[in-house]
């Protein structure tokens, strides 16, 4: 898998280390521990196997599995999907380690380019985003197969799914709702919708065009649109990387921002549209309906809670490396989250994937 948006990241973390920061309001007080779940934070691999004996390879977007409790993982460099079971057993789902190429068919022979998000249906389909592959993947009954997008090849294009162009998707959940995937199109700054059948048509945005503006989806603006979830209400949210925010698409079709002070990144708690974030990636809601936030220019794990207010959960500004501890511990690099057992959030850094347990 080529390594220029990894490396880009990096870059862009460091950057952001060494800007100035805004003075951050002192954190709402959380108590628990950020305990390690899987993998080991300091070596990469692919090795099955139980807790600290299971290696990742620059694991990304996580999901709960509704049917089981398992949270699976979008494994990026090992271009694989991976699953990690309430007790901490990990196991390949589908892909070939290392193969980093398009192979449709069988789980155990298919290959994936560079999976960075994933999400599973009501009807127990798993969907992939193969970002790097401009593609999105299904699997379904023990095959890997193509939903939408082409191989390899970036682009904008609605339509029926081999039609379709995506340019780097990344964050994608199913809808309920409305009973599509929702995929954000980071580098077209659209969100798209994809039906069951595989035909994409773009919910929000405007191709080509990044930037910052509320209002009617089809006149707002994005900036690299990264993470994506949907709360109770049938509202959409969407985190986005050089925007510094979060943003909400109500169930009307209106766009507002939620939370961060778009294109100020920073690092402060308090209100949410005073509030600051820094290259925000993935996002979930846990079943009380707070949003937790993976705010990796930042090093931390943040909560939107339902009061309006943004503070830190996990993660401190100086923690360069995943480690266990008493609340917030340190994170290193945050990127995915989902909910984890037992009211627990999981999130991948490093080459890990940690939970954050409270109480």
């Amino acid at each position: 898998m080529p390594m220029r948006r990894r490396e880009f990241l990096h870059l862009a973390w460091s950057a952001a280390l060494a800007a100035p920061t805004v003075a951050r309001a002192a954190p709402a007080a959380t108590t628990g521990s950020l305990q390690l779940w899987a993998g080991d934070p300091r070596q990469h691999g692919h090795v099955d196997g139980a807790g600290a004996r299971a290696r990742f390879f620059d694991p990304r977007g996580l999901c709960t599995d509704p049917r089981s409790g398992d949270v699976l993982v979008a494994d990026a460099a090992n271009a694989m999907v991976r699953r990690i079971t309430p007790a901490g057993v990990v196991s390949s789902v589908a892909g070939v380690p290392e193969l980093r190429k398009t192979v449709e068919g069988p789980v155990a022979k298919a290959g994936f380019v560079g999976p960075d998000a994933l999400t599973v249906g009501d009807d127990g389909t798993l969907y992939v985003s193969d970002s790097y592959a401009n593609t999105v993947r299904v699997v379904r009954d023990g095959q890997v197969a193509l939903l939408a997008g082409a191989d390899q090849l970036p682009g904008y294009a609605d339509g029926p799914g081999p039609q379709a162009r995506f340019n780097h998707p990344v964050g994608i959940t199913f809808d309920t709702h409305r009973g599509v995937l929702l995929v954000a199109d980071s580098y077209n700054h659209t969100i798209r919708q994809v039906d069951r059948d595989g035909r994409v048509g773009t919910l929000a945005g405007t191709p080509g065009i990044s930037a910052h503006r509320d209002g009617p989806a089809s006149q707002a603006l994005f900036n690299t649109p990264v993470g994506i979830a949907v709360a109770a209400d049938g509202s959409v949210y969407v985190s986005e990387y050089f925007n510094h925010d979060v943003r909400r698409i109500d169930p009307r079709g209106m766009v507002s921002t939620v939370a961060g002070i778009p294109g100020k990144p920073g690092d402060a708690d308090g209100p949410a549209r005073q509030a600051q974030l820094r290259r925000p990636q993935q996002i979930c809601f846990d079943a009380t309906g707070a949003l937790y936030i993976a705010d990796a220019g930042n090093l931390q794990l943040r909560r939107l809670g339902r009061d309006g207010v943004l503070s830190r959960v996990a993660g401190r500004a100086d923690g360069q490396m995943a480690r266990p501890g008493p609340l917030p511990g340190s994170l290193g690099s945050p990127y995915g989250v989902a909910p984890g057992p037992a009211g627990s959030i999981a999130v991948s850094s490093g080459e890990a994937v940690l939970l954050v347990r409270f109480g």
